[in-house]
């Protein structure tokens, strides 16, 4: 079980659960409970919480559900790996450390890796391939934006303190929230516009997703289109606060086309966008990444291999396919028998497919769509143990602190074990 934190003393937590990793937040402990005392940020607060022990906490391994030693689970793994020539292991989230004893498991046993997010990942890195993009920092942001057009329906609600501690910092270098520009394409709630108009001025320009690139059209040219029901006052507005910005940055995060007919387009017209731009002043790009530990996985897997995702260990290497080596694909068509399911960081159910083999490897608090046939706890990094994550822009990479004891492995203990 649970050893309990003797004290309540402020402890700093550096966040692993969004692509932000604030490093920032403090938290009060007591025995086993943790809570941020520095923050008013609710969906900051309610997910870090979230992760902590609760009567439904799962610290003991699991085979079908039954209570075994870690030994045992270790042991009934392995069979399973012997006994599938295919498998892959599929990643929803966990540190540099994780990764790198994912790749090393891997190319002991020939298996595939894929991290549940890296279609979002390839829609960005395939307009880098096909035609590039001029991408900037969040600290560039902080300090020196002064038009931010942000795409998309939920980036705001995917990093809570993505206004308040970049785009609307108090503590900005050189620009002043007053003299800053905010435009929100999407479907953004009265609430966050209400929230952004106290610092700043703020256009909400109300169109579906899909017709971003009509819209970037219609700015550049300064043109009406009946299409995006946009007023031409409007239009001639906008176009000028683009004209007369001297650091204008446009933000995405790709998870939010999913539901569009093609996201790829959306960001390739977002990023020529701001390549013109670049012709006549500054303008850059800044792309946010899952909350998945996406970025410490690509970044990883990347200077590691050479590839960022859907890999395969074969005769000596990593190969790569995002077709063949596509995770939730070949889960979906039933062309893999054993999934070996990584989560040190998601609070999400994890889908499993009960005709497959399921093992689990996850924190204490995983949840399932249906009972793993293998479920062995770790600790999470950030909360259990030390670990290092790369921040969304890439830039940085943040070490994690550990603010409580558990005594649950981590994940690199178990692959350890698993070689």
């Amino acid at each position: 079980m649970a050893e309990h934190i003797k004290n309540n003393n402020p402890k700093g937590l550096v966040c692993p659960f969004c692509s932000l990793h604030c490093d920032d937040i403090v938290v009060s402990t007591n025995n086993e409970k943790f809570t941020l005392i520095n923050t008013n940020n609710v969906k900051c607060s309610t997910r870090i919480e979230s992760f902590n022990i609760n009567k439904r906490s799962l610290f003991v391994p699991r085979i079908k559900n039954i209570e075994t030693t870690i030994s045992s689970a270790l042991n009934k793994t392995k069979k399973e790996i012997i006994k599938n020539n295919e498998i892959l292991v599929l990643n929803h989230g966990t540190d540099m450390s994780g990764i790198r004893s994912i790749l090393n498991f891997a190319s002991n046993h020939n298996a595939i890796i894929d991290h549940v997010n890296s279609k979002f990942l390839h829609q960005n890195i395939g307009v880098v391939q096909r035609t590039g993009y001029m991408a900037t920092s969040l600290m560039e942001v902080k300090n020196r934006a002064d038009l931010i057009v942000i795409f998309g329906n939920d980036i705001l609600d995917k990093t809570p303190r993505l206004l308040d501690k970049i785009f609307l910092s108090s503590n900005s270098l050189w620009t002043k929230n007053s003299k800053k520009e905010i435009i929100l394409v999407g479907e953004f709630s009265s609430r966050t516009v209400a929230k952004i108009k106290k610092k700043c001025s703020v256009i909400n320009i109300k169109i579906k997703l899909d017709l971003i690139p009509e819209f970037i059209k219609t700015i550049d040219s300064c043109k009406t289109n009946k299409d995006l029901k946009i007023s031409n006052n409007t239009i001639i507005k906008v176009n000028k606060i683009v004209k007369k910005a001297k650091y204008m940055v446009a933000t995405w995060s790709a998870s939010d086309f999913t539901k569009t007919s093609n996201a790829e387009i959306i960001i390739s017209s977002i990023a020529k966008f701001i390549v013109e731009i670049n012709n006549y002043r500054r303008a850059a790009c800044l792309p946010i990444s899952g909350n998945l530990g996406d970025a410490t996985s690509s970044q990883v897997l990347t200077w590691t291999t050479g590839f960022p995702s859907c890999l395969k260990y074969l005769n000596g290497s990593f190969g790569h396919d995002k077709n063949s080596f596509n995770g939730l694909e070949l889960i979906k068509n039933k062309n893999i028998e054993l999934v070996i399911h990584i989560n040190s960081l998601s609070m999400n159910k994890l889908e499993l497919d009960s005709k497959l083999t399921n093992i689990v490897i996850g924190h204490p608090n995983s949840k399932f769509s249906s009972i793993p046939d293998i479920f062995i706890p770790i600790g999470i990094p950030g909360i259990d143990h030390r670990g290092i994550m790369f921040r969304t822009d890439n830039v940085v990479s943040v070490h994690l602190k550990k603010i409580r004891d558990i005594k649950l492995p981590t994940l690199k203990y178990i692959f350890d074990g698993l070689i």
